[in-house]
């Protein structure tokens, strides 16, 4: 059965050597890649991987652990792509791959279905998005049909458009909450990836040379000869890139918290 996701989903070309760019199209690698970011995710990871026993001591501790058990172990070596490629497609039920028992929308009951228990009927009736009808078995069909169809037509509101894809529709177990823009994402996570390798290296990088690697552009210039930035833009730019690495990190910590807040 296919699965319904309101954000858009990975496609990757080739699971074994997955095309980048499809990979990174898609909000849900990027919440991935996040989490692999996160230093106490990772550290434990590494402590159930060893076979250690861990147990949590504060709610924040309880609740990274919760997302453990539906996230799994998510450290890799090698292509990231592919990394990822492997831990969204790996089954975790019969019916189930990871990417889809975190992210996609519950599977859907029929349009219409009998009640034939108590429990059925209290649990409909306390669902938000469900129409509990009473029918008249003895009364001619046509009467009903049309009894039917007022009572729909006040009470259905028919969702459509744009407002099937609104993430703060999502019953998923995992949601963005928000639209998100997937190449905003790539330029905080690339922003990030720079000034981490610079550390690793020992290197003393700015935020305006983070941003001249990474060919951020926050501000077009008006000639397109010009070749000097004035101070103005510099500056611009550096608040900017601070911005981003201060929304990575943000992504980052949330992450082993469950929660993707962009």
């Amino acid at each position: 059965m296919i699965r319904f996701f309101i954000s858009p989903h990975p496609t990757f070309g080739n699971y074994k050597k997955p095309v980048k760019w499809k990979v990174e199209a898609s909000p849900y690698f990027w919440w991935w890649y996040a989490l692999t970011l996160n230093e106490d995710y990772r550290k434990l990871c590494e402590q159930k991987a060893s076979g250690e026993t861990v147990l949590a001591e504060t709610a924040e501790q309880e609740k990274q652990l919760q997302v453990y058990e539906d996230f799994d172990d998510v450290q890799y070596t090698g292509c990231r792509y592919a990394a990822f490629a492997s831990w969204w497609t790996k089954r975790v039920n019969t019916l189930e791959t990871r990417g889809e028992y975190l992210f996609a929308e519950p599977y859907m009951a029929g349009a219409a279905n009998k009640l034939d228990t108590v429990e059925d009927a209290q649990a409909a009736v306390e669902s938000a998005n469900t129409l509990v009808l009473s029918i008249k078995l003895d009364r001619q069909r046509q009467h009903v049909d049309k009894a039917i169809g007022r009572l729909l037509q006040k009470h259905m509101h028919t969702v459509k458009g744009r407002t099937v894809r609104n993430p703060k529709l999502s019953s998923a177990r995992y949601s963005l909450g928000t639209s998100v823009v997937v190449d905003a994402l790539k330029k905080t996570f690339d922003l990030y990836d720079a000034r981490c390798t610079a550390e690793l290296r020992g290197e003393r990088i700015t935020n305006w040379q983070i941003a001249q690697q990474v060919k951020l552009v926050v501000k077009e210039r008006k000639r397109k000869d010009e070749e000097r930035y004035t101070a103005a833009e510099r500056r611009n730019t550096t608040v900017v890139v601070s911005n981003l690495l201060y929304r990575a990190r943000s992504l980052i910590d949330g992450a082993s918290k469950g929660e993707f807040v962009t």
